[in-house]
Formats: structure tokens, sequence, C-alpha cells
């Protein structure tokens, strides 16, 4: 195998100036834009890359260098990485990592096949097949597998260094495979549909743990102490987390962290969002049947802290500095899970979030104070507005959810399944709300300094649902929420205009508090997003299949590739030979839908078939 090549520090990027607790190694390889050390490229989360090589003026000139077959037919959520001149890949599922050599234009160098422990066949993940990412850092690679363990591989010889249990999957407790090298520690977080989401740090040499922390319970478990800034009325209470959840609900209350975290050397605060209250019907974790609102429709009680919550620890310890709970009691599955960018606003240094809610919320990240009021990127209905003052969203009544119909009635006499639009299985009790499942999911954005936007891709979701009534199972599934066949709920854009576009790649503007442009995507897969120095935006289109390049100031298309597979990430770019390259991973499950010859035109299966295949790109060679 060849050497990892060390590579030279560039200039100071992100102001990290002082960061004595951050891990060295990982700032020293992310200052060169020749290396992709882990997801979204530096802490700041913001997966913009300094390599200008490629612009709009010649992006259309890109070409197919090498390709390489990965094997598993399953889709990859988790990105290349790039360490001088080694590439790393891992699988889903069998989590099979493997090293290229660029300089022989991906020659295998080894693969770590791990031994992963048996899980009960009926253990239910958020996410599919982990992991979300790779990280390097002091010649090893981590990564959290399918079995809930964290691993440590040697990055010269592609030996196992050592493993450790992150969660316990008798339990119910997965992972999504994201995390972070802080310091002397890899962090991670479970998932799964039971118990309480954690997160914990594990040692970066022996994998003993460090510390673990939930996100939902007592505050011993929490991390909350003297720290904890109770920025708001709502989080108060002796017992923030734990008081805010009916009787003991909050032992099955979920809570986890399946989306990317980002990091503030300045600080020594990582950041992070936790994904949707368990069970989705809001009964089982408030007194059954009753929602207690304020004249300004706010929640009095039972906020359910802290799932679908902002959340900022020290790196150090895990102890938690500050949350912000983004839709108390949420009743309509919106999971937050997407990634913190760390950017500087006029407004102060912030941790911004496009949430699942459709709002953008930006934090002072050192405080947690609200620098602003949130603002929509997406449309939604079921915030009128977030006060400033308290906190809390004021909600529309039409939107809460029940079991019973006449607790609903107790509340409102909307009933959006009347009439015409009823279903087979009405209940009276549906809900009509948007975006019900989230307009926005783990998809990183991404930020460039250059434009000032923010990129993300958003869903224009609405969708009518069902409380239900039911048993915690441990390791089962725990919604107890199913959609109703309600007719005619169309879809909105942000404006709140009907439309039929699915999706949408978007810049933000966090200055303007805009929507700056958009692009219809062809289906509700969103997949994350590139950007470079060299204003170019790259990105995988799911529903066609095609690698794309958009102007990142306009959104205008530049180049497509056509892959015939799907995406599930983000593609990475390096500078090899100085040259700048572009890659890919294209994958798609084994399952194919037959094509007839009267199968619709613009149907999936046509553009996109079961395969795995690494493609990499670059300008031609003057």
């Amino acid at each position: 195998m060849r050497a990892l090549r060390a590579m030279a520090a560039l200039p100071l990027l992100l102001g990290w100036a002082g960061a004595s607790v951050a891990n060295e190694d990982v700032l020293k390889l992310s200052r060169d834009p020749a290396n992709v050390v882990m997801p979204s490229i530096t802490y700041s989360g913001w997966n913009y890359s300094l390599l200008d090589q490629i612009t709009p003026a010649n992006a259309k000139l890109l070409s197919l260098n090498w390709t390489l077959q990965i094997g598993a037919l399953e889709s990859h959520e988790a990105s290349p990485i790039v360490i001088g001149d080694t590439m790393f890949v891992i699988s889903p599922r069998q989590d099979y990592l493997v090293a290229f050599d660029l300089a022989t234009d991906g020659v295998l160098n080894w693969e770590f096949r791990p031994t992963l422990e048996s899980v009960p066949n009926n253990l239910v993940s958020c996410c599919g097949s982990p992991p979300r990412g790779l990280y390097y850092a002091e010649g090893k690679v981590y990564f959290t597998a399918a079995d809930g363990h964290v691993f440590a591989v040697d990055a010269q010889s592609g030996e196992q260094v050592w493993r450790s249990p992150a969660g316990d999957s008798q339990k119910g407790e997965t992972s999504a495979g994201n995390g972070l090298v802080v310091g002397r520690n890899f962090l991670t977080a479970t998932d799964g549909y039971g118990g309480r989401g954690k997160v914990l740090a594990a040692d970066l040499n022996t994998g003993r743990i460090a510390w673990s922390r939930t996100n939902v319970g007592p505050n011993a478990d929490v991390g909350i102490g003297a720290r904890f800034q109770k920025n708001y009325p709502y989080l108060a209470g002796a017992n923030p987390a734990q008081d805010s959840w009916f009787g003991d609900s909050w032992q099955r209350g979920g809570g986890n962290a399946s989306g990317f975290f980002t990091y503030d050397p300045e600080t020594n605060l990582f950041f992070y969002a936790t994904g949707g209250c368990r069970p989705a019907n809001a009964d089982y974790r408030r007194e059954q049947g009753k929602v207690d609102l304020n004249v300004a429709g706010q929640l009095a009680t039972f906020h359910n802290n802290f799932c679908d919550a902002q959340m900022a620890r020290d790196a150090t310890t895990g102890e938690l500095v500050w949350a912000y709970t983004l839709t108390p009691q949420d009743m309509w599955g919106l999971d937050e899970q997407g990634i913190t960018p760390l950017i500087d606003l006029d407004a102060g240094k912030a941790a911004l979030r496009a949430s699942a809610n459709g709002l953008v919320y930006a934090w002072n990240r050192a405080t947690g104070k609200l620098l602003a009021e949130p603002w929509a990127h997406s449309f939604q209905d079921i915030i009128r507005h977030v006060d400033m003052q308290t906190g809390l969203p004021a909600y529309d009544v039409d939107k809460l959810a029940f079991t019973a119909v006449a607790d609903r009635r107790r509340v409102t006499q909307a009933d959006p399944a009347a009439g015409d639009r009823r279903p087979a299985d009405y209940t009276g009790t549906e809900v009509v709300a948007c975006p019900t499942g989230g307009a926005r999911k783990w998809e990183a954005e991404a930020y460039s300094p250059r434009t000032k936007l923010v990129y993300a891709h958003t869903n224009n979701t609405c969708a009518a649902t069902v409380a239900t009534a039911g048993e915690y199972k441990p390791a089962e599934p725990y919604l107890l929420m199913r959609r109703a066949a309600v007719a005619n709920v169309p879809r909105k854009d942000v404006a709140g205009q009907n439309t039929t576009v699915l999706s949408e790649l978007k810049g933000l503007d966090p200055a303007t508090r805009k929507v700056a442009w958009s692009r219809p995507m062809g289906d509700e897969t969103r997949t994350p997003q590139l950007v470079t120095a060299g204003d170019v935006l790259f990105k995988g289109n799911n529903a066609s299949g095609l690698i794309e390049a958009y102007d990142a100031r306009t959104g205008e298309p530049l180049w497509s590739f056509r892959s015939g597979s799907g995406f599930s990430q983000s593609p990475i770019t390096y500078l090899w030979d100085n040259r700048q390259y572009v890659a890919i991973v294209a994958s798609s499950s084994a399952t194919n839908t037959g094509v007839g010859f009267n199968t619709a035109p613009d149907a999936a299966a046509r553009q996109r078939r079961s395969g795995t295949t690494l493609y990499v790109f670059a300008l031609p060679q003057i």
C-alpha cells in the first residue's frame, strides 16, 4: 500500500484559532482542500471545498476519469473520504471498509470486513442500513456499524485496532453511523424506535467509553447541571427534560440522534438535533386526550423535551449546555435529524437549522438564544409564529392530533376528511397538515461563504394522518400513527400555492430570510449536496440517476452525467497531483421495478436500476 501522503496546511479556515481541544490532526488535514477527512469536510458543517478549478464556465467539460464497482446492492449514505493518495469507501449493511490507491485510479489497497453481532430480526432503524459517515484521525478510520459497535481501523494496513459497543441491539438500540472526532474522543450516537436516544464518546486509541448521555430523561442521564442555559420559561423546571413528559413516558420517548454533528472549537461545543418523539401519537406523552394551550396558542405543559430538539453539548464532558425544542409535543412525525451549520451572521455567531418543520432557526451558538424569529424555507401550516420571548411556537389548533374523536371535538370542529374527501376507514380524527413527516431529514445542507447561501433539498409534503392506539414492545416500531386516505390533499410550495413539484433544491439566504432560488427535483428522496469555491454545486439526483452540477449563485444547471442508479450521499471533491476531481457512489437496493412498454415515460425505473458504482470525474488535462 502506498503511504498516506502528508499534506501541507493552508491558511486557517473558518475561525479555528485557539482550538486547544479540537483534534489537531483533523484540523491540519481538513485545512488542506486536497483532503476530505469527514462528512461535510470541516467541523463547521458547510460541505464547502476551497477547490476552484471547476467553474460555471468550464463545468460542461467534466468527463468520466475512472470507475470502480463496489458490489453491495444497498443505498450508500456515507460519502468517501480522501487522505493524501488514499480514498476510503464503506458499504452499508455489511459495513465493508475498502481503501483505494488514487495514484493508480482506484486499485484496491485493502478491504476490512468486520464480524458483526447478530441483531433481533424485528429490530428497526430509522435509517435503513448505516453507516452515514467515515472519519479519519491519527492514522485510523472510524465508523459505527449496523450492530451498534464503533470500529477503529488502521488506515495503512486495514487491521482492526479496536471495537466498542455504542448501543444494545437487544434493547432496540441501533446506530445511524454518524459521528465526529473531537479531541481524544470519537463522538457517536444511537438510533432505534424504542427507548431513549443517546450520544457517547469513545477514546480514539482504546475505544473505552468516556461518557454517555441520553437526550431525554432526568438531569443525571441527560447531563444537565449548573452550565445548562434555561433561556426560556419552558426550560425552567428542576428536571426540564423529564418533567416535560407525562408519567414515565420519557423512558420510551425517542429523541435519537441520527444526523451529522458539527463542532465549534472556540466554545468546545458540538451540535446536533434529535429525532422524533416516540410514539408519534402524543396522547402517550401527555395527559390522555388533553392539550394545554394558553391564549397565545402555546403549549403550557408536556413539551416533551428533548425530542425534536436542537442540542449543544460540551465535547469533553458531554454536559448539555443549551437545548431548544423545535416542535414541542410533536404529533406530526417531523423527526429532526439534519446538520447544524455554524455560520457567522450580522446578528452574531450562529448555529443554523433548516428544520424539518419548515422553518429556519438561528441561535447564538454559545448561549442558545434565538437571534431572530424563524422564517419559512418550505410551506408549513402547523406553526402560526414563534414567540421570541417564550421561545415557543403558537400552534394552529385545527392541526392538533388525538386518538379519540371526542377529544378532538373539544378542541376543534375542523374535519378535513368530511364530505367527498372521506376515506373508507374514516375515524373523524384525521388531521391534514404540512409538512407531515418533515420537509427536511438527515440529508445535510451546504453553505458557501462566497455566495452566503445555504443549500438544502426540501420536500413539498402535506398529508393526512390518524393517531392510533398500541403498546410499546422493545426493538419494534413504536409510532402509533398511520397515513389516512383523505382525498385531494395538495402539495404546497413555500408561498402556499398548490404544486405538483415533489421536492426542490433551494438556495436559502439567511441575510434576506428568503429562498433566493429553487430548482424542482423529481422525487421525495432528498440527497445532500456539495458546494465549492468555484461557485459550483454538485448533487446526485435520485429520481433521474443523474450526477449534476449547478451554478451556486443562480441554480442554473451546468452539467450532468447519467449513472443509471440512485443516490443517497453527497459528492466529494479532492485534489490529486494538482488536479481537481469529483467523486460519488451511485447506488440503489437490489429490488428492480419491472418496466413494460406502457410504463410511464418518466417512471423512476426507466432512469435507474440496481447497482453500486464509484464514479470519478475531472476536467480534461491541458
